[in-house]
């Protein structure tokens, strides 16, 4: 059973006294480098017109920044060559070296339903490449810093024929063999196979796992497949090969595995409202009020009272059958007052019930435990809604500006940024690559941003609204416990805040890109053409100034910039470092160097 997790974040990290960003007309150095030939972009065919082709492969970022090394991007142009570009001494941008050739380039550019070239870095040694016609790449880089032309070490259509696919996610690592071993992930869309299921698209992620053997060779040691209804928001690598994050609509299930037989759920793959759901029933429900807590639990049959314990602490319970079981163990929400517990067994029926120390609502009952369920009785929601009832009404009021004493909420205050579609509600899941089960999960309310690297030796962060912020959540690797038991501990991290940028970001509605820095010192969101928009975050300032309204001192601003892209073109990547922005157009790479001091 997936433990269930909520996503708290640090206060240290949120500034609720932010303003706004200043507009700052000052110009930002831009340098750029024509292209030898245009950046190759492969549109969607009349048959690719599904949700799913449309999130995943309409428009990619063309891009590719590389983690290991600062201010250097890579992208693809029309031949299917790849080239590095990066940023010299005197600030300019180099000419571009071409590092790689994808081998029969003229032939695959011809496939049938292909998409578009994908590249991702798995250490500093490595890449995995994704040619959009079937092919994936593995590649030995070398010292990327020399510029040094790439070899291939493996090169094989993995998936079945005529099954186009981009690869998202790669990371390295040494197994408890001592071999070394590369994971990516690959993205592609099915039709099921099912009857009932036809017109109906899934979106499908493959885990690959290759490894080196004696004989210095690559070869795929490892497939697994994941499927979902919907695409997905975001999937990354946990490091160290032992899980898979994934943010959608739906949860992902995984359907096989090349190593192990894979246990489907309740109502098998075919049945999408049943996955990533837990079947079972709860292990007990509990009840509350303000002073009291019951607890009822359903015993194994022939199950006696003098089989039973019950030990109570100030802020801890245990519960179980004697020589047998543990039921309930853990540490309590609050504590109690242990003189009033009691328990009594009816039939197979054990109920406990104790008062609280402190009168107040509990959010959960053992912490960390989420086998139980809170229920509610009559008299509780009658008295919840008692509470509750001068909010709502069931007349409407005629005159609400004269009647001050009974004037309703005005939807109308509401902008459009502030609408949240049921349908979007977010699942958080770390799919663990060897039981196969969703391990920890969290249902988000909240709108995905972005997502982005902040540390090459982690997966890429999610940038998730929060209020009016955007703030990043790191993955981290997940532990087990003694016996394989996942960790209750969250792998989820809040590990910064952007300013703001929740509502930003909705304002601008003709939007491609967005990102940051991976020190989080600006944020930018790239227009489908021209415009690029820079929020740098409050940053100290030499000179103190005075705010008007508040009379008080500042002694930091938070700068807005706006870059206007000359000639206007079409926008095809954006890539933020902790200095520079890198933007892509068809025939163009920018890069405008941002001060820490500007």
């Amino acid at each position: 059973m997936a433990v269930r997790v909520d996503l708290k974040p640090r206060k240290e990290l949120l500034n609720p006294k932010f303003e706004s960003y200043k507009l700052s007309l000052d110009p930002l150095p831009s340098y750029h480098q024509d292209l030898e030939k245009a950046v190759d972009v492969c549109t969607l065919k009349d048959d690719q017109v599904t949700l799913h082709h449309t999130k995943l492969f309409a428009a990619p970022n063309h891009l590719t920044p590389d983690p290991w090394i600062d201010n250097s991007v890579y992208v693809i142009d029309s031949l299917w060559a790849v080239w590095n570009i990066f940023v010299l001494e005197n600030d300019k941008v180099n000419p571009g070296s071409r590092v790689f050739d994808i081998p029969e380039a003229a032939e695959f550019q011809k496939t049938p339903g292909r998409v578009n070239v994908s590249l991702r870095f798995a250490d500093q040694q490595h890449a995995l490449l994704a040619d959009g016609a079937g092919r994936i790449f593995l590649l030995a880089t070398g010292d990327r810093k020399q510029k040094v032309q790439w070899k291939v070490l493996f090169k094989e259509q993995v998936l079945k024929e005529n099954t186009a696919f981009a690869v998202v996610d790669a990371a390295s690592y040494i197994n408890s063999n001592k071999q070394e071993m590369v994971d990516c992930l690959l993205v592609s869309v099915e039709e099921p196979k099912e009857e009932s299921q036809k017109g109906k698209h899934l979106t499908i992620i493959t885990w690959i796992t290759f490894s080196k053997g004696a004989d210095e060779k690559w070869s795929v040691n490892r497939t697994r497949r994941l499927e979902g209804p919907r695409p997905y928001n975001h999937v990354s690598l946990e490091r160290g090969g032992g899980a898979v994050t994934v943010a959608s609509n739906c949860p992902f299930t995984m359907t096989a595995d090349s190593v192990k037989e894979v246990t489907l759920p309740a109502g098998g793959s075919g049945d999408w409202e049943m996955v990533g759901r837990e079947p079972q029933q709860p292990l007990y429900t509990w009840s509350q009020t303000t002073e009291d807590i019951s607890i009822q639990l359903t015993l194994p049959v022939d199950t006696f009272k003098p089989d039973v314990y019950v030990t109570l602490g100030t802020d801890e319970v245990d519960i179980g059958i004697k020589n047998s079981v543990t039921l309930l163990q853990g540490p309590l929400h609050d504590r109690i007052d242990v003189s009033t517990g009691t328990w009594k067994v009816t039939e197979q029926k054990l109920e406990i019930s104790f008062m609280k120390e402190q009168e107040e609502m509990w959010e959960t009952l053992v912490v960390g435990d989420t086998r139980g369920e809170m229920t509610m009785d009559e008299a509780t929601i009658t008295a919840i809604h008692d509470r509750l009832k001068h909010l709502t009404s069931e007349k409407w009021n005629p005159d609400p500006e004269c009647d001050q004493t009974n004037k309703p909420y005005n939807t109308q205050q509401l902008e459009a940024c502030d609408a949240f579609d049921d349908e979007e509600c977010i699942y958080l899941t770390r799919v663990d690559g060897e039981t196969h089960q969703i391990s920890h999960q969290a249902n988000i309310s909240y709108n995905l941003l972005f997502n982005v690297s902040l540390d090459p030796n982690k997966p890429a962060a999610l940038c998730l609204r929060h209020d009016v912020d955007g703030l990043l959540w790191q993955p981290e690797a997940v532990a087990n416990l003694k016996g394989g038991a996942p960790s209750s501990e969250c792998p989820w991290r809040h590990v910064g805040t952007l300013d703001a940028f929740g509502y930003v970001q909705a304002s601008k509605t003709q939007r491609r890109f967005s990102t940051c820095a991976p020190d989080l010192s600006m944020a930018a969101i790239a227009d489908c053409s021209r415009h690029v928009y820079l929020y740098r975050q409050r940053a100290p300032i030499s000179s103190p100034l005075r705010n008007r309204r508040t009379s008080q001192d500042v002694s930091s601003v938070a700068k807005q910039h706006v870059v206007l892209l000359d000639p206007p073109d079409a926008i095809l990547g954006l890539h933020v470092s902790n200095d520079r922005v890198f933007v892509a157009t068809p025939s163009r790479v920018y890069a405008v160097k941002v001060a820490h001091d500007a």
